[in-house]
């Protein structure tokens, strides 16, 4: 399978870490160079940044590119990839479990994604895929929050996410993707993978290692020009809340609000 590592030329310490990361699991990389927030002119910035729930930073608006390049570069090799964000740390056995989800050959799925970040997800009852004898399991993922930090995508879910950037706008890239419904996608348990700046969360480790320059969506309060747009998104976000509210009623009777599992031990290597 195919790797793309989302990486700007300036972060030399992530590509580095990366590099130490992927020979000790015995894999190979790509990397999809980042768009920087120095790439966005003040005219795209106004034209794209200002259509979601809230303004996006350049940074997120960055971001949201980034993934866009690999959506467009999944379609082109007309392959399913795995994408990752350069702070994305790996399971110790990450080269079987993706090994083994290559052999399963799995029908109708758009995405699968392998990362856990302290929120609860909307997932099926039960699971759809069982992996190394049960040791992994893919469920039906209904319903996201946060975290693009590493996602399998097929050619057919990455067209999905491009032929709806023609009719909704950008938006963080979590949110963009995660709020596309038509995406058939997956949740592994355990988690195959956490971001860097969640693993003293999920005491992984004592202190963050590398700087967080990737947009996150979370945590972030919005800055508005004026009373009339604070109105604007206020209402964006308000249906946005509902669609979501609408989502969890609809699958409400196959499907489970949790945390998703994550073995402190496949991680162990990291220290």
């Amino acid at each position: 399978m195919k790797i793309l590592i989302i990486n700007l030329p300036a972060s030399i310490e992530r590509l580095h870490f990366q590099q130490k990361q992927f020979s000790k699991l015995g894999l190979v990389f790509e990397i999809l160079p980042a768009v920087s927030i120095i790439n966005i002119s003040e005219q795209q910035y106004q034209q794209q940044a200002f259509g979601w729930q809230r303004p996006l930073r350049k940074v997120e608006l960055a971001c949201f590119l980034s993934h866009k390049t690999a959506w467009e570069k999944v379609v082109e090799l007309n392959q399913p990839c795995l994408i990752l964000e350069d702070d994305a740390v790996l399971a110790k056995n990450s080269r079987e479990v993706l090994e083994n989800i290559e052999q399963q050959q799995l029908p109708d799925v758009d995405l699968i994604n392998l990362e856990v970040r302290s929120r609860k997800k909307i997932i099926s009852k039960q699971p759809k895929v069982r992996l190394l004898n049960g040791q992994f399991k893919l469920f039906e993922l209904y319903q996201e929050r946060t975290g693009t930090g590493g996602y399998m995508i097929y050619p057919s879910g990455a067209k999905k996410l491009l032929t709806r950037l023609q009719n909704v706008s950008t938006a963080p890239a979590d949110a963009f993707i995660f709020s596309d419904y038509s995406l058939n996608s997956l949740q592994i348990e355990p988690a195959l993978l956490i971001q860097e700046d969640q693993m003293v969360a999920y005491g992984l480790t004592d202190q963050l290692q590398l700087d967080s320059i990737i947009g996150r969506s979370e945590h972030h309060k919005p800055v508005y020009r004026n009373l009339s747009e604070k109105i604007l998104f206020k209402q964006r976000r308000l249906m946005g809340q509902l669609a979501m509210a609408i989502r969890y009623i609809q699958v409400m009777p196959k499907a489970e609000k949790r945390f998703i599992a994550l073995n402190k031990t496949d991680f162990d290597w990291v220290k």
